[in-house]
Formats: structure tokens, C-alpha cells, sequence
């Protein structure tokens, strides 16, 4: 799946955003392992399972850019605050076209925010505009935020990880049902949820 050279690409990218940010950095791991679960139950090629692996860990090197203020609030944002969040997938892929190693994912790393209904950004791409290596990455790291979210701020041992992973099918069906998102897809990946928490092939 991954080509030689790869481990240590992958290594420095995790290692870069560990840097700056602890969380983003573990982020990395958890969308890779995810992702390759997602997309081996999918039956996905290994060209295909390299570019999951590749978007987990460059999707967020934009947000290396992004003040403290904005990387780290827990709050809301304002609109300028917005604004400059809705830069970094582009500032990823600017990134990924500076390294030849990268260049064939910055397409991909573009794209990451769009959303089918063509109100995404930074192009506002519809439907299969969007690649679909794209999309399968989107519903994994939308899951992701929700659930790890939410475990990070249960500490009390209480909470399950079932109640996060529907709470990730609950989002995803709002957009879904928004046209956001691919119904196809979709129902695959909450089938694919409720395998990988609770055991299952």
C-alpha cells in the first residue's frame, strides 16, 4: 500500500504538527487508522488506501498557520475568525505542491471542505466534482471530530464510545438530508461505525 519513503514522509508530517499542536498531531494517527479500516471494508485499491493515508496526514498542515486564538478555541469563532479557517485547506495543498512528494495529494487535500451541494469551500465543487476518495475521507473525519470531542470532554469514565459514534451518524444524516452528502456513501459508513464499535465484520 504505502510506496518506499513513505513511513518517514508520514513520520515528519506527524512530527511537524505535533509541534505545534498536540492534538492535531494525534489526529493524524486516528484518521489514518480509521480511514484504512473504512477503506478496506469499502474494498478500496491500494492506490486508493495510500491517498486515505496521505490525506489523514496532510489535510490539516494549513492550520500550522492559524493564531492560538483560533487553533485552540473551544468557543465559538466570529466571522473573521471564519474566515481565516476557510484558508487552510488551501494553504495544505500550497504546502503539498512545494514538495514533490506531496504534489499528487494537494488536488485531493484541496477539496477536503467541499461538500456536494456545492456550499463547501475554498471552490464550492458539487457533487462528483468532489473526488470520491474525498468523500469517503470526509465522513472519517467528520466522526472523528465529533467523537473525539466529546471523549475528551467526558473524563469520568461514564460514556461509552457508542453514544459518540451516533452522535457522529446523527450529524452526518443532517447533512445528508441537507444534500450535503452522499446517501450511498453515507449509510455505508454508518453500517461501517457500527461494526468498528461494536465488533463485527
Amino acid at each position: 500500500m504505502l510506496n518506499p519513503g513513505d513511513a518517514e514522509i508520514l513520520n515528519f508530517l506527524e512530527q511537524l504538527q505535533l509541534a505545534r499542536n498536540v492534538a492535531a498531531g494525534l489526529r493524524c494517527y486516528r484518521l489514518r487508522t480509521m480511514s484504512l479500516h473504512f477503506g478496506r471494508w469499502l474494498k478500496l485499491d491500494k492506490t486508493q488506501l495510500r491517498q486515505l493515508v496521505f490525506l489523514s496526514y496532510c489535510h490539516g498542515l494549513g492550520k500550522i498557520g492559524l493564531p492560538d486564538a483560533v487553533l485552540l478555541n473551544a468557543g465559538s469563532l466570529n466571522e473573521e475568525d471564519w474566515a481565516k479557517v476557510r484558508e487552510y485547506p488551501e494553504i495544505s495543498a500550497l504546502i503539498c505542491n512545494q514538495l514533490p512528494v506531496l504534489r499528487e495529494f494537494a488536488p485531493l487535500v484541496r477539496s477536503h471542505q467541499e461538500r456536494i451541494d456545492g456550499t463547501g469551500y475554498p471552490d464550492g465543487l458539487k457533487g462528483e466534482k468532489i473526488p470520491f476518495i474525498v468523500q469517503v475521507f470526509q465522513l472519517v473525519n467528520i466522526a472523528d471530530a465529533i467523537i473525539s470531542k466529546r471523549l475528551y470532554r467526558s473524563r469520568d469514565g461514564s460514556a461509552t464510545d457508542r453514544r459518540y459514534w451516533l452522535q457522529a451518524v446523527e450529524e452526518i444524516t443532517r447533512e445528508m438530508e441537507a444534500k450535503a452528502r452522499d446517501p450511498e456513501l453515507c449509510e455505508k459508513f454508518f453500517r461501517f461505525l457500527e461494526l468498528f464499535y461494536q465488533g463485527g465484520t
